[in-house]
């Protein structure tokens, strides 16, 4: 994790298949340690790694950009956004041994991401790009590795808040023909939201004199008819009837024009095609 290995690139250039087996690696007359290698096929090439660098340490830095929004459509009451997610990597290395090297970095393959910098890489396996970083004896090097990738995501409006709405009217990549269709689909929510609460105070104040009511109706059981006490409560009880009528009556309206603003709301949003 923190050291790189030592390594060194083994080809097998006779015409013969080398069969897989340990290898012992010599530098200068000295043992320099020991690897394992898999089968090699005729001019076939390997890394082998064969000892840890202790002269030598890697530290990777992670760093995660915002994602940027840079496109949004909308079809059929759906939001179609599409992000730039951009990933960021820096391989800080510390050479302090007494010998130049050249130090390989393997970074992840990843084939949804786009490879941006560096522009070119040594080589690339099944699940890794190779970058070859030469570092100076007793020197510092420095490798960035940046990818991105386009991420799409829905949005229902017909489930949206108007702040969510707002927040794509307001962002710089949204065209003048969507910014007008969330306008018109804010304009239109927010009528049909009065009425949703138009409708719920309404029925509040009827449930609420309904309660009342049970309270009358005991009342009226308790006190003699002839007290002032019970003309007054069958008074208020009559009033109240005439209120709970009204209200009924209003609610119902009230419930019919929550019904054709939802479906032109739906309409609406039904027929949108603008990007």
């Amino acid at each position: 994790a923190k050291f790189p290995l030592l390594g060194l690139k083994f080809k097998n250039s006779t015409p013969l298949h080398l069969m897989q087996g340990p290898i012992t690696v010599f530098e200068n007359n000295s043992y320099a340690g020991d690897a394992r290698i898999l089968d090699l096929q005729p001019q076939e090439e390997r890394l082998i790694s064969y000892a840890i660098d202790l002269g030598t340490e890697v530290e990777p830095m992670v760093h995660n950009p915002a994602n940027r929004l840079t496109k949004i459509k909308i079809n059929k009451g759906i939001i179609h956004t599409t992000s730039l997610v951009r990933q960021e990597k820096t391989y800080k290395i510390k050479n302090r041994s007494a010998n130049d090297r050249v130090v390989m970095i393997e970074h992840p393959y990843r084939p949804e991401f786009t490879l941006t910098a560096p522009e070119k890489f040594s080589e690339r396996a099944r699940e890794v790009y190779r970058f070859e970083v030469p570092v100076a004896a007793g020197k510092d090097g420095t490798l960035e590795v940046k990818e991105e990738r386009h991420v799409q995501q829905t949005v229902s409006l017909s489930n949206s808040d108007d702040q969510t709405m707002r927040f794509f009217m307001n962002t710089n990549v949204a065209s003048d023909k969507v910014k007008t269709a969330l306008q018109q689909a804010i304009a239109l929510k927010s009528k049909l939201s009065s009425t949703q609460q138009e409708i719920q105070q309404k029925e509040r104040r009827l449930n609420d004199i309904r309660q009342d009511q049970v309270r009358l109706r005991a009342n009226l059981k308790e006190v003699p008819p002839t007290s002032e006490a019970y003309k007054r409560y069958v008074k208020k009880f009559d009033d109240q009837e005439t209120e709970i009528e009204q209200l009924q009556d209003a609610i119902k309206k009230l419930q019919d024009q929550e019904f054709n603003q939802r479906r032109s709301f739906e309409s609406y949003l039904g027929s949108l095609d603008v990007e």
